[in-house]
């Protein structure tokens, strides 16, 4: 299932992003930002159908933040193919592309103004952790701190 997710998320990046309309009522600003992942960086809203847990259970090999700025949103495994792909949706809107395939999930990649790469690793795991087909999936954010810039 989580090989199933990764694809799924490959392909919605390969789709085009298609705009939505605003809601009527806009959250105000503290309301916003709960609804929001790596406010100062990303800024990817909550997709409706996943939610923020209050424990992300980082693996250790993702757990330094000193290194990485870390978000996570945890879903129903049946949604998590569509819920995955709004979330690349809303990559590709923000200027991200698709980057490599990478060891439990894939990165995508952004060139910021001084022509650096910011990568954004993306991990799909059981959640909890290590329950095998449990019925909540959850989605790890991964952004590197540093950027990687031609020598």
């Amino acid at each position: 299932m989580i090989k199933q997710t990764i694809v799924a998320l490959a392909l919605a990046f390969a789709a085009p992003a298609f705009a939505q309309d605003e809601p009527a009522d806009a959250p105000t600003a503290p309301a916003e930002a709960a609804r929001t992942l790596l406010p100062d960086s990303v800024n990817l809203e909550v997709v409706d159908g996943s939610t923020v847990p209050e424990d992300c259970r980082y693996p250790e090999t993702i757990s330094d933040t000193t290194s990485f700025e870390l978000a996570c949103v945890t879903m129903p495994r049946f949604g998590a193919g569509l819920i995955g792909a709004e979330y690349l949706a809303q990559l590709g809107r923000l200027g991200w592309r698709q980057g490599n395939y990478i060891e439990g999930g894939m990165t995508a990649v952004r060139t910021d103004e001084n022509n650096c790469e910011r990568v954004l690793n993306l991990f799909p795991s059981d959640y909890p952790p290590g329950e095998a087909q449990s019925s909540t999936t959850v989605l790890w954010f991964v952004l590197e701190r540093t950027p990687r810039c031609a020598s």
